[in-house]
């Protein structure tokens, strides 16, 4: 799964887009518009991430509510844990099958956190491009009205089986888009959901680096470069307290 990922955007990022669909000026716009989504350490479900997509030909950036509501919806509450998509369902299940044929996205991330199993005590990891470029995941998204009138644009990340690298950690990682899949997965003509689950496929283990943080990221109220500061397992097993993933 993914339930906690990083997202900077300091002006010298590197733009790893494929050619011919940049993505770098309209996301520079929205920060730009939004400031909050600028930097920030410990991004959960229900927050509003950076979500891009193809409109036309054209890259789009908009903020969207993580955790994806389907279109048809009549309750927002009904879907909870809508924030990861497998990889294995998003063809078969009602609530990803529309937005895997017609919505697709990515979200941008600088990396994501999993926590490793270790005895009793779930270790938080930070895991992270090696050579330091941005993680382009996969996407699905949809919009929704409420009861009010109000449109409510969600999105989930797609996730898949572990890599040989990320199976020490987690059975689950998010869907790393590269410079080959990602012109396909954003082509709105391209409807046949055969093809598109074909991409869905582990991402390179060499692509991946990955280290031990402080159990302050275990609550979303700890939103500062403290929570991507490697430590040592045994300083982090020291302070330990009592958080816990989702903590309010």
């Amino acid at each position: 799964m993914c339930g906690a990922f990083v997202y900077l955007h300091p002006e010298e990022h590197p733009d790893r887009s494929a050619p011919g669909f940049s993505w770098r000026d309209v996301v520079d716009d929205l920060v730009g518009q939004r400031p909050d989504l600028r930097s920030r350490f410990n991004i959960r479900p229900t927050q509003d991430v950076v979500v891009v997509f193809n409109e036309s030909g054209q890259p789009v950036a908009k903020p969207m509510r993580w955790g994806l509501i389907p279109n048809w919806s009549k309750n927002e509450k009904m879907y909870r844990n809508t924030f990861n998509a497998r990889h294995d369902r998003v063809a078969e299940s009602a609530i990803w099958r529309y937005s895997l044929g017609r919505k697709r996205g990515i979200v941008l991330a600088n990396g994501f956190f999993e926590w490793q199993k270790t005895g009793g005590f779930k270790q938080p990891m930070y895991i992270t491009p090696k050579e330091e470029e941005i993680f382009q995941f996969a996407a699905l998204y949809d919009s929704w009205i409420n009861t009010r009138g109000e449109k409510i644009d969600s999105c989930a990340i797609v996730t898949t089986p572990s890599n040989a690298f990320m199976s020490s950690i987690h059975d689950r990682m998010p869907m790393i888009l590269d410079s080959q899949s990602l012109p396909i997965w954003l082509e709105s003509k391209i409807t046949d959901l055969d093809r598109l689950r074909s991409l869905l496929i582990p991402a390179s283990e060499d692509l991946l680096r990955a280290y031990p943080v402080s159990t302050e990221v275990n609550s979303h109220k700890n939103d500062s470069p403290n929570v991507i500061t490697p430590i040592s397992i045994a300083e982090s097993q020291r302070s330990d307290g009592q958080l816990h993933l989702f903590d309010q």
